[in-house]
């Protein structure tokens, strides 16, 4: 059932002209996407309750990092079956089953409404509201006793700061004879809750062992500001800090620490697949011997190397080196 739950949503998204990396087999995001400037990581599961708020946390984090929109792709919470066209939430993440993910990226059709506590809800166009109200010469008392709700309530919608159940935005339609209801452009970061601020500066300070701090220390002492990431294939995002580099040329790496391993090697060709699609590049720190230098597009460093490592564009033109040799 969950094997062809993401198959499904794979063939959609590749339908849908998106890129998409090898699935991570991680308790975080299951895999990314990138369409254009478009970039996703989603998580697919059969019901949605099971993604808690550790994992959520790790998923926006890595989303922070790499630019990327967090998604959630399910079918079910608890007994019940999403609704088509519905974009629901789970730790300030948005949840939308796989009609929905068809809709939205092939045929480009928005979803309208959104599930919040105590029912379902659409947001209103304030001003052609406002604009509609004026040119028929409506009062807001007027709509508000046509509504039957507050004249307060009327003002909010036309200032934009107030969504409103279906039934309430249907009868305004009605009234103004005109079509109010926004679509929900539920990528953007008003749909997704923000990052706290120790979430989204969450560093070496938040290694899982001695081994983990102890490398990425090194890494911000050669001139890289870290992101630690939890739950993912890789261990941090490192990002480079040179004043010569402006933000959009700032190097991105996907960093992986381990001993060399099979498991290592698997997921060396998870990241190096994840690389690809989120544009970035990726290293494994090796603690210990290597067998080689490169696993697909995954650069393998040893502990001793980087340590002799100085600066950012050293520790670029090592990767890059090493990437001419695969």
């Amino acid at each position: 059932m969950q094997k062809d739950l993401i198959a499904r949503a794979i063939e959609i998204l590749k339908e849908a002209g998106f890129i998409v990396s090898s699935r991570c087999e991680a308790r975080s995001f299951d895999l990314a996407a990138r369409r254009s400037e478009i970039t996703l990581l989603a998580k697919i599961l059969h019901n949605i309750d099971g993604i808690n708020e550790g994992v959520s946390r790790s998923i926006r984090q890595a989303a922070f990092c790499l630019l990327a929109s967090p998604i959630v792709v399910g079918e079910k919470s608890g007994a019940f079956f999403l609704e088509d066209d519905v974009v629901y939430h789970r730790y300030g993440i948005p949840v939308i089953n796989v009609h929905t993910l068809h809709d939205y990226f092939v045929e480009g059709v928005h979803p309208y409404v959104y599930s919040a506590t105590g029912g379902l809800y659409v947001s209103i166009d304030g001003e052609a509201m406002k604009r509609a109200r004026e040119k028929k010469g409506f009062s807001l008392g007027d709509i508000a006793a046509g509504l039957g709700i507050s004249r307060r309530s009327v003002s909010r919608y036309e200032e934009g700061g107030m969504s409103t159940a279906i039934d309430i935005a249907l009868r305004l339609e009605e009234i103004l004879d005109m079509m109010l209801i926004e679509p929900l452009e539920f990528l953007k970061t008003e749909f997704v809750k923000p990052l706290s601020p120790d979430i989204s500066a969450a560093g070496v300070e938040e290694a899982a062992s001695s081994l983990e701090g102890y490398i990425l220390s090194i890494m911000e002492e050669i001139g890289f500001e870290i992101f630690k990431t939890a739950y993912a294939p890789f261990n941090a995002v490192s990002l480079s800090l040179s004043p010569s580099q402006s933000e959009s040329e700032r190097v991105k790496i996907l960093t992986g620490i381990s001993k060399y391993t099979e498991r290592m090697i698997k997921k060396a060709r998870i990241v190096s697949s994840l690389s690809q699609v989120t544009r970035t590049k990726s290293v494994f720190v090796v603690n210990g011997n290597v067998k080689r230098v490169q696993i697909d597009n995954t650069v393998l460093i040893k502990k001793e190397e980087l340590k002799r490592i100085r600066d950012p564009e050293e520790f670029t033109s090592v990767i890059e080196e090493r990437a001419k040799t695969k």
